[in-house]
C-alpha cells in the first residue's frame, strides 16, 4: 500500500511537469512573438533612435555627386527597359546610324552616278561636267567626288544620317575632321541630288561640302549625336571626337545620367534629384528640351581653340543641358529666311507659345505605336479639333470644310517642314516677294490652286470674307503653265 506521503509526492511531481509544459508553450509563442516585431522593424524601417541621431540625419542633406557625365542609353535600360523600347521605335533612336545593308537606302550599284555642272562662279572646272560615283567594296560604301584639292577622291562613308525622306553620308577625313558628302539620296523620288556641291559652290567658298566651316562637329554635331565630345587639338590639328549614343537619346532630353546611377545604386535615393524629368519641369523649360535642336540659331560660346577657316559659334547650343533657359546657349539668327529645324523659333511667335501650348501638347515623345514622322498624339484635323472645338464656319472656313487645318495653317514652308506659327500665309505674301517660290503661302500647295495666278487668289480670298461671295469660278480654274503655254 502507498501511503500518505507517498501520494502527495506523486501529485506535486505532476503538477511540475504541467508547470514545465506550460512555461514551454508560452516561451515559444515569446519567441515567435519577437521575431514577428523585429522583422517588422526590419522591413518599414522602424528603429529606435535617439534625438540626437534624429535631428543628424534631418541636417545631412543630398550627397555631393559633383558633375554629372553622360553614360549612354543602354545604361538606362537597366532599369527603364520599357521606355528605352519604346524610344527605340521613334526615329529619334534613327536619326544618324551606323552603315550596314538595313540603313544604306541610296542606290550604291545600278542608279549610282550623278552628273554635276559646275558653276559659273568656280576658278577651275567652271561650266564643265564632274560625275559623283557611289559604289561599294568589300562590304564598305564609297563616293568617289570633288575634295577640298578639286581632285577626285574615293570616300568612306562612316555613318547615314536620315531614314524618312531623304539620307546624307558622313565621312570621315585623315586628321578626325568628320564632313557630310556632297551627295543626298531622295528616298521618295528615289534618286540622288547634289548636297553643298560645285552646283553652287566650290572649294573655299565657305559652304563647299569639305570646306573647315562645314566640319560636322561644330554645325550639326551637337544634335545629331548625345553626349558629343569633339576633342580638338590645336598644336596636332586634329580631332578625337567621341560621344555617348547616336542619335537624340535618353540624355538628350533628360541630361548626362550618371549621378542617377549613382543614386540608384549606392544611395538607394535621391534618384529624382539626379535626373531631369521634362514633364515635370516648367512649360517653357519643357519646351526648350525639344528646343535645343529644332531651332535655328547659333550658340552664344565661341569655338575654342579655333584656326582659320573654323566657324566662329557653334550652330546647336553648345553646354546646354535640359532644365536650363535655352536662351543663355543660344542665339536666333538675323534674317527672314527660311531655315532648317526652326520649328521652335516659329512656335515662339505663335499665339500657341502665348497660350501655354507646347511641343509636348500635340507631339509624343516615347511612340508606343508604330513610329510616325511627326509623332503626333492625333490625326491632322483630329488634333486641332481636340482643342479648337468653337470653330464658326464663316469667311474661308466656310467654303474649306472638306480641307485640312494643317494645310492651311501649317503649310509647308521649306522642304517637308511645316510652319509652326500655326498663322494662315496669305498668298498676297508670295504676290510682294515675287512668287511661290520666293515665299510659300497657305493657298498654293493644294492641287486645286497650284497653278492659280496669285492675284486671282489675293482676290477671292477678299471676296470670301464679304456675306455677298461670289462663285469661286476664277480661281478653281485650270491655268496653263508656262511649259504649257511655250509648247502651244
Amino acid at each position: 500500500m502507498i501511503d500518505g506521503g507517498e501520494k502527495v509526492n506523486e501529485s506535486l511531481g505532476r503538477l511540475k511537469n504541467i508547470d514545465h509544459t506550460i512555461v514551454s508553450y508560452w516561451g515559444i509563442w515569446l519567441i515567435l512573438a519577437i521575431i514577428f516585431i523585429y522583422s517588422v522593424i526590419k522591413i518599414f524601417g522602424f528603429e529606435p533612435q535617439i534625438a540626437e541621431e534624429i535631428e543628424a540625419a534631418e541636417t545631412k542633406g543630398v550627397p555631393e555627386f559633383g558633375e554629372a557625365e553622360y553614360v549612354g542609353s543602354k545604361r538606362c535600360k537597366d532599369c527603364h527597359w520599357e521606355k528605352y523600347d519604346t524610344w527605340k521605335n521613334t526615329l529619334h533612336s534613327k536619326f544618324i546610324q551606323g552603315v550596314n545593308k538595313n540603313t544604306m537606302m541610296g542606290d550604291f550599284e545600278r542608279n549610282n552616278r550623278l552628273i554635276t555642272k559646275v558653276t559659273d562662279r568656280s576658278p577651275k572646272h567652271a561650266g564643265e561636267e564632274v560625275t559623283s560615283t557611289m559604289f561599294r567594296k568589300d562590304n564598305k560604301y564609297y563616293v568617289k567626288t570633288i575634295g577640298p584639292d578639286w581632285e577626285l577622291h574615293d570616300y568612306e562613308i562612316i555613318n547615314v544620317i536620315g531614314i524618312g525622306r531623304r539620307q546624307n553620308y558622313l565621312t570621315k577625313f585623315p586628321n578626325g575632321e568628320l564632313h557630310v558628302l556632297p551627295v543626298e539620296w531622295d528616298i521618295k523620288k528615289e534618286k540622288w541630288v547634289m548636297f553643298n556641291s560645285l552646283v553652287q559652290d566650290h572649294p573655299g567658298t565657305g559652304e563647299f561640302w569639305s570646306d573647315p566651316e562645314n566640319i560636322w562637329q561644330f554645325r550639326c554635331g551637337g544634335c545629331h549625336v548625345t553626349g558629343i565630345k569633339i576633342n580638338y587639338d590645336e598644336i596636332k590639328d586634329s580631332f578625337d571626337t567621341t560621344w555617348a549614343d547616336l542619335g537624340v537619346a535618353c540624355e538628350a532630353c533628360h541630361g548626362p545620367g550618371s549621378n542617377h546611377v549613382k543614386a540608384a545604386s549606392e544611395y538607394f535615393d535621391y534618384e529624382k534629384d539626379t535626373i531631369v524629368n521634362p514633364s515635370k519641369l516648367p512649360w517653357r523649360l519643357r519646351t526648350m528640351v525639344c528646343g535645343q535642336c529644332h531651332n535655328w540659331g547659333s550658340s552664344t560660346a565661341e569655338i575654342s581653340p579655333t584656326k582659320d577657316g573654323f566657324p566662329v559659334r557653334y550652330s546647336y547650343p553648345k553646354g546646354f543641358k535640359p532644365g536650363e533657359a535655352l536662351y543663355l546657349y543660344y542665339g536666333k539668327e538675323s534674317g527672314d529666311g527660311k531655315k532648317h529645324h526652326q520649328q521652335y523659333n516659329e512656335w515662339n511667335e505663335s499665339e500657341h507659345a502665348k497660350a501655354g501650348v507646347m511641343c509636348t501638347n500635340c507631339h509624343s515623345v516615347h511612340q508606343e505605336d508604330d513610329t510616325k514622322v511627326a509623332m503626333t498624339k492625333l490625326a491632322s484635323d483630329n488634333l486641332c479639333m481636340d482643342c479648337h472645338k468653337t470653330l464658326q464656319r464663316r469667311a474661308a472656313h466656310r467654303i474649306h470644310t472638306f480641307g485640312s487645318c494643317v494645310a492651311c495653317h501649317m503649310p509647308r514652308t521649306i522642304g517637308h517642314e511645316h510652319s509652326h506659327t500655326f498663322k494662315f500665309i496669305s498668298p498676297e505674301l508670295s504676290l510682294k516677294a515675287g512668287g511661290v517660290d520666293k515665299q510659300p503661302n497657305s493657298c498654293s500647295s493644294c492641287h486645286h490652286h497650284k497653278d492659280t495666278p496669285l492675284e486671282n487668289l489675293v482676290g477671292f480670298l477678299d471676296a470670301a470674307k464679304k456675306e455677298d461671295m461670289p462663285k469661286p469660278f476664277t480661281v478653281h480654274m485650270k491655268y496653263k503653265t508656262t511649259e504649257e503655254k511655250k509648247s502651244e
